[in-house]
């Protein structure tokens, strides 16, 4: 190679370098511009802060797009969800409640690496002028959508009348920042949920004159009634949303929208200038969810174990509540007309009954005559696949499509977070979560309509249930695609920062940052099941 072919290259090397110099400049630069306030050089900082007194007492409120940014006191921290991309640092998305007030961002490298920065916490610091004093703060920007709540009044114990602001950068079709903000109801929920220290939640949104406020929360559907789910006893926090999404995908093969689930997108809460963690907006299951007939069809919620409810037949048309079961009227009188659905399919199963006898022929000719199949077999497919012990027959919705010449059934389960070997496990007065591969290795018979014909040797069924069960192994229920929806969930729960937050939140509180277990659980279960399933086909 001569010397003139080398000075090319040289020459070459350096335009390429200086190009790259000037580029990340210009890019450093442009993220800058974008930043209402300037983005102090530290000898700027310096420079203004010789300038004024420090206070330690200062009081300025942060705002963005003209709400109170969540604060949580005890770190003395700022949070807001954010986009990656910088548009939002427009000139006035951030201003002070006082106008006498001055904000300034102070210089940080982190400014050129905004996924760096939320996936790490990593805490910005700005400064706030007024005459003559000057005080710093720090905001940290998080990848998941925020919520925050402040009790106005206590209604009743545990429940309170409340203002609620929404932030959320992600879930908009048009890319806009969509901050919401209403009043509502907001009260504890759940019956286990309860002892656990991180609260789960039910809030209903009003307007100020008192109507119902449905309106759209994190992607989710317009509504005015909304479960907050604090996911506490699941390590990994993913376990709800993978059975979600799984039953989800079921539900979208069947004929009808009855066996429709619920969907659930993270968020963050803060709850009194509290940081409260890595919460589930949740939709209801009801009859806009099922687009179900109110006045004609029959919603029954499985709330308890059929022992631990009243199952008195005499009482049925005067009671909410029969054999661990609610019924949704849609504001009509409770009837036992209304109940015969759910009389007849408790009867037939025999569920109430202690020893769970029962007559399979009966069962049969009743599935074919009023359930809808694909619906039952991939209810209790799914129950069995995510070992779904505290499903086999309370939390489940029952849903009557009531024609002039009789009903059909459709189950859909809900609240799946003992599932992939987690089985809550109680002892004493705590609530604890317990995961054991070696229950990938066991069928759970009870309660399980499906278990009851197999085992009575009914060869028309089997071959029935085994072509769902084939056809679901290779599509829904195969491992690549669990694999899939796990390790996206988590990645976003890790990268948004969130979960490092919440385990920080709540030390004593099961953290897991690895979906293996889940995947080690369902491969293991995917083999059982296959070997379960084709012994009924060999044996008859």
């Amino acid at each position: 190679m001569n010397l003139f072919t080398n000075k090319k290259m040289y020459l070459f090397a350096g335009t390429i370098t200086v190009f790259l110099v000037i580029l990340s400049l210009f890019l450093k630069f442009q993220n800058m511009q974008t930043i209402a306030a300037a983005i102090l050089t530290e000898a700027k900082q310096s420079e203004l802060e010789e300038q004024y007194k420090t206070s330690e007492n200062m009081i300025y409120q942060l705002l963005f797009e003209g709400e109170n940014v969540p604060f949580d006191q005890a770190k003395d921290t700022y949070y807001l969800p954010q986009t990656t991309d910088g548009n939002w640092l427009k000139e006035d998305s951030f201003t002070l409640e006082s106008k006498g007030q001055k904000l300034y961002w102070c210089e940080d490298d982190y400014w050129d690496d905004l996924n760096a920065a939320i996936a790490d916490g990593h805490e910005f610091a700005f400064l706030v002028t007024e005459e003559e004093y000057i005080a710093k703060g720090k905001i940290v920007f998080t990848g998941l959508p925020m919520m925050t709540i402040e009790r106005i009044d206590e209604l009743a114990t545990d429940i309170y009348y409340c203002k609620m602001t929404a932030f959320d950068p992600f879930h908009n079709d048009a890319g806009l920042y969509e901050v919401t903000s209403g009043y509502g109801v907001f009260g504890l929920r759940g019956r286990t949920s309860k002892k656990f220290p991180k609260k789960g939640w039910s809030l209903d949104l009003l307007k100020e004159n008192g109507d119902p406020y449905k309106v759209s929360l994190f992607g989710l559907r317009a509504d005015d009634d909304w479960k907050l789910n604090a996911l506490y006893p699941d390590a990994t926090k993913v376990r709800e949303k993978i059975g979600i999404e799984i039953w989800n995908e079921l539900a979208a093969q069947t004929d009808s929208p009855y066996d429709a689930g619920t969907n659930m997108e993270y968020f963050e809460l803060i709850l009194e200038n509290d940081y409260q963690g890595i919460y589930g907006a949740m939709e209801q299951l009801d009859y806009k969810q099922f687009s179900m007939d109110k006045t004609e069809d029959v919603i029954y919620k499985s709330y308890s174990w059929p022992r631990e409810g009243h199952t008195d037949e005499t009482t049925v048309g005067d009671s909410i509540e029969y054999c661990g079961h609610l019924i949704k009227t849609a504001d009509r009188d409770i009837s036992r007309e209304l109940w015969q659905p759910l009389l007849e399919y408790v009867g037939v199963t025999g569920f109430k009954s202690e020893d769970l006898s029962y007559n399979s022929e009966k069962i049969f000719q009743y599935i074919n005559e009023h359930m809808n199949m694909d619906n039952l077999l991939n209810c209790d497919l799914f129950i069995q696949l995510l070992y779904a012990y505290d499903n086999k027959y309370k939390n489940l919705y029952i849903n009557a499509d009531i024609k002039e010449d009789g009903y059909t059934l459709w189950k859909v389960p809900w609240d799946l977070n003992y599932s992939f070997g987690d089985r809550y496990i109680n002892k004493e007065e705590d609530a604890l979560t317990c995961y054991n591969l070696e229950w990938a290795n066991e069928i759970m018979p009870e309660f399980m309509i499906t278990e009851m014909l197999l085992e009575s040797g009914n060869r028309e069924f089997a071959e029935i249930l085994n072509e769902k069960w084939e056809e679901l192994q290779e599509t829904v229920f195969c491992l690549e695609n669990v694999q899939k929806i796990a390790e996206t969930q988590m990645n976003l729960l890790i990268s948004s920062g969130a979960f490092a937050r919440d385990e920080v939140r709540w030390p004593d509180g099961p953290h897991e940052t690895s979906v293996e277990k889940i995947l080690e659980f369902h491969d293991a279960r995917l083999g059982f099941l296959d070997e379960h399933y084709g012994s009924y086909l060999n044996e008859n």
